[in-house]
């Protein structure tokens, strides 16, 4: 057995150095988790290719240095985007026949995945919550909301069309019905929504959603422009919460764009390595991706782990439901959401959802 070809292919990363410090293996993980070519790696000094302060080659010299194993369980990756990518490492010597350490091996685990799932959890967790205080609370608001309205309505019509108080009667109502849509919106947290998934034109939707908020765009000097995977297939989802969801997302990245911009709609089949397969409970599927790419402000660094939390929002006005309730809907259709942004250069929202068969 040619146990390089067995390395090569683990799923994790495996990176060896000699006792100069220089890269002698570097399998196809470790290429996709640092994002560097193993032809580029290879023969260099580790401390060329990654900041002499890193994980990884603090490390390495460790084991080089004492012939013994190391371990740091929550270390990082730098990429060459100055992006770090959170990972576990593990070190071990390797030896001559004289028991001398020639060269060092390190095993590098990718633990970005995992760290999404905890988050997904803690959302899940932040979503039940809130959905049982939403359902204690809608019956004692609605009752007396209900005559609030009636009581207003009445007083409306003793005053007639005519009187100057009108004017107030007409807010109270307004703002009456606002807060009843706010109830729906946190109850839309708690109900064990049914899905009812069937086969969706994808593009069909996207144009649903395009086609009702496209005026309202260009009045903001919006344009919308579409890239579509014309091969695309039709995915599995519930079309009206679907329609929800990327409802939400256009009226969002339009909103970013106060002085105008692109907004861009566009479509493929996954390539992401994260969520491109999902285990649905018959194997592992590629998923579709659509993505909702804006011009505009950006979301603030530190606001961006919080983003899918009930009632956080970075708008003046907003109540902090909408990227909930985004987050839960896809949830319910065995996909994904993902927010990439930076600030001063606009958002990428992608949405990963199931293939039909």
């Amino acid at each position: 057995m040619n146990f390089q070809t067995v390395l090569a292919g683990l799923p994790d990363a495996v990176i060896a150095v000699d006792e100069a410090l220089r890269v002698v293996f570097w399998n196809s993980a470790a290429e996709e988790l640092t994002e560097r070519s193993a032809r580029r790696a290879d023969g260099r000094v580790l401390k060329e290719v990654f900041p002499a302060d890193a994980s990884l080659v603090r490390r390495l010299s460790e084991t080089l240095a004492t012939g013994e194993s190391r371990s740091e369980p929550e270390g990082t990756v730098e990429r060459p985007d100055h992006r770090l990518v959170p990972v576990s490492i593990v070190t071990a010597p390797l030896f001559d026949r004289a028991g001398r350490v020639e060269a060092a091996v390190a095993v590098v685990r990718d633990l970005s995945r995992i760290r999404q799932l905890e988050a997904e959890v803690r959302r899940g967790e932040t979503l039940a919550a809130a959905g049982r205080m939403a359902v204690g609370l809608a019956h004692e608001i609605r009752n007396p909301l209900g005559a609030i309205r009636g009581a207003v309505q009445l007083l409306g019509r003793e005053l007639g069309a005519q009187s100057p108080l009108q004017e107030y009667t007409s807010v109270l109502l307004t703002e009456v019905d606002r807060v009843n849509r706010i109830i729906e919106m946190l109850l839309d947290l708690a109900r064990p929504v049914a899905i009812r998934p069937a086969p969706v034109n994808l593009h069909q939707l996207l144009e649903r959603v395009a086609v009702v908020t496209e005026a309202g765009a260009r009045e903001q000097r919006v344009s919308i422009v579409r890239r579509y995977d014309p091969s695309l297939p039709p995915i599995l989802g519930d079309e009206d919460r679907l329609v929800q969801v990327f409802h939400n997302l256009v009226r969002n990245a339009i909103e970013a764009m106060p002085h105008g911009g692109q907004l861009t709609l566009s479509t493929r089949v996954s390539l992401n390595p994260l969520f491109g397969k999902m285990d649905l409970g018959a194997g592992q599927r590629s998923m579709v991706e659509a993505q909702v790419m804006d011009e505009g402000t950006g979301i603030p660094a530190a606001a961006r782990a919080r983003i899918f939390d009930p009632f956080f929002t970075t708008k003046e006005r907003g109540l902090g439901l909408g990227l909930a309730i985004c987050h839960q809907v896809l949830e319910q259709h065995h996909g994904a959401i993902q927010i990439d942004s930076a600030e001063g250069r606009g958002t990428q929202v992608t949405c990963f959802l199931p293939i039909a068969k």
